[in-house]
């Protein structure tokens, strides 16, 4: 007949595994930089002087977007980008492009959020002077042909200085959307 102490000899040997085996895969997970585990706004990549390019299907260039730093987070899959320059290309209307101190990109990138002093400007054309707008945010929406300022914004060019709470701007219909209290100046004799 098997003792009571025998049946103990291999559970305290599973325990012991066990408790060796916890104690393995702890110091594995521990990163190289001294033992710090990292947190959740620790960035998985970052990049300096990123740019990037999107193009259609036949290979047209359709915008650009570039930074000085870029960070990529795994756990969220969002992307941080300090002083970025996005620019719609466009060789009909007019090239669109837009700065700002901050941005953040959505994980599918259909989605990029530009803060601090943005500055949007289209390049002059045939017909069309050179536009800037200036506003804090700007929401911009590559496969659109979209951007949307939810806040106050400053619009100018050769024969206009336009205010308005809020904007939004359809790259494709070429439509300017101004809303909340709009102040318009029409300055005449330029163009």
């Amino acid at each position: 007949m098997i003792s009571r102490g025998s049946l103990w000899l291999p559970l305290a040997i599973l325990l012991l595994l066990a408790a060796l085996s916890f104690w393995i895969e702890r110091m594995v997970e521990v990163p190289a930089n001294g033992g710090v585990s990292p947190t959740r706004t620790d960035p998985e990549g970052i990049m300096e002087n990123f740019n990037a390019m999107r193009t259609d299907l036949d290979g047209k260039p359709q915008y650009r977007l570039s930074a000085r730093k870029l960070k990529h987070y795994s756990d969220s899959k969002f992307t941080e980008l300090e002083q970025p320059h996005f620019t719609q290309l466009d060789a009909q209307s007019g090239d669109v492009s837009a700065v700002s101190k901050q941005a953040t990109v959505s994980p599918d990138g259909h989605e990029v959020d530009l803060r601090d002093d943005v500055l949007v400007e289209r390049a002059a054309h045939a017909g069309q002077s050179l536009m800037t707008m200036r506003s804090a945010r700007l929401l911009v929406f590559p496969e659109r042909n979209q951007m949307r300022s939810p806040g106050p914004v400053v619009i100018h060019d050769a024969t206009l200085d336009l205010r308005a709470d809020a904007m939004e701007y359809d790259a494709k219909q070429r439509i300017l959307k101004l809303t909340g209290r709009v102040h318009a100046r029409y300055i005449s004799g330029k163009g």
